[in-house]
């Protein structure tokens, strides 16, 4: 439902862009291509841009004055972690990993720090909100594909005192970033940037509480949940969960970031009519021209 309104929302501003004179020399369409990364209890290190996947994003602008701008926008993209890979020997003996698809439809304002009017180089800055679906995955030791969120690993379906209940797939979030953008023409500029989420769950790899529920799990007969809780017998055949080495920390919350290469188009060339801009103090203005 709210990824479908999204789409209507930026298809209308698109629509309406190509067919009103005011508008559409202050709407740009922008899109980019990068890799995104995770921080959380599966990444261990210097994190930086560690395990990263593919991320595409698209979207639209919409001036509200010389340098600032309203900015819609969707993102694809996906985010992974893997014990194995750990410089720590007790992550790699939890042996726990995931991977997940996110999609996300985010509402920022941009400000761009110098005027493009004059300068060609021109560094930006953005925040504001969206909302992101996740969904963590693995593969069992037979090789299937395991919807985590789906058999509860830290006891979300006991419906016992002291675990967890099962936790919202589609959250909110709040992304900020910042990028260069390099104006090619007064209609096309491509650039650089990084986006950074801060999220309000912790389970965006699936993996939250301190406390294993793997015995309990067994007990309630839940044994997918309970094989999936701990791994580290796949390593070490017979091991069992340390009772002095937490499962998961719960007191940060998780993260994803991206950085794209991306472009931007102004959509101002596609109708016959004028070519003014409303000014933020009210009445019209026509943009000024560079020479290149």
């Amino acid at each position: 439902m709210h990824l479908k309104a999204s789409f209507r929302i930026l298809l209308l501003i698109v629509i309406v862009a190509l067919n009103s004179p005011t508008m559409a020399q202050r709407v740009r369409a922008f899109g980019g291509i990068g890799v995104s990364a995770y921080l959380g209890d599966l990444i261990q290190g210097s994190p930086a841009f560690k395990q990263v996947s593919p991320d595409v994003m698209g979207g639209a602008t919409y001036d509200l004055g010389e340098k600032i701008r309203y900015r819609l926008g969707l993102s694809l993209l996906g985010v992974k972690g893997n014990d194995a890979l750990s410089p720590r020997a007790d992550l790699r003996d939890r042996n726990l990993n995931f991977k997940s698809f996110v999609w996300e439809v985010s509402n920022m304002m941009e400000y761009d720090i110098l005027d493009r009017n004059i300068y060609n180089i021109v560094p930006y800055v953005f925040g504001g909100f969206g909302l992101f679906h996740f969904n963590p995955t693995t593969y069992d030791r037979n090789g299937n594909k395991v919807y985590l969120h789906d058999v509860g690993t830290e006891g979300q379906y006991l419906n016992q005192p002291g675990y967890p209940k099962p936790y919202h797939r589609m959250q909110l979030n709040i992304p900020f970033g910042a990028g260069v953008r390099y104006e090619v023409s007064n209609a096309f500029a491509v650039g650089f940037e990084f986006n950074y989420r801060i999220l309000f769950t912790d389970y965006l790899d699936d993996v939250s509480t301190p406390k294993y529920a793997t015995d309990a799990l067994i007990a309630a007969g839940q044994l997918e949940a309970a094989s999936l809780s701990f791994r580290g017998d796949e390593v070490s055949p017979g091991v069992k969960p340390p009772l002095y080495r937490p499962r998961g920390n719960p007191h940060y919350k998780d993260s994803y970031y991206s950085f794209q290469v991306t472009f931007s188009v102004r959509l101002d060339n596609v109708f016959l009519g004028g070519k003014n801009y409303i000014s933020p103090a009210g009445g019209y203005f026509i943009p000024q021209t560079r020479s290149y």
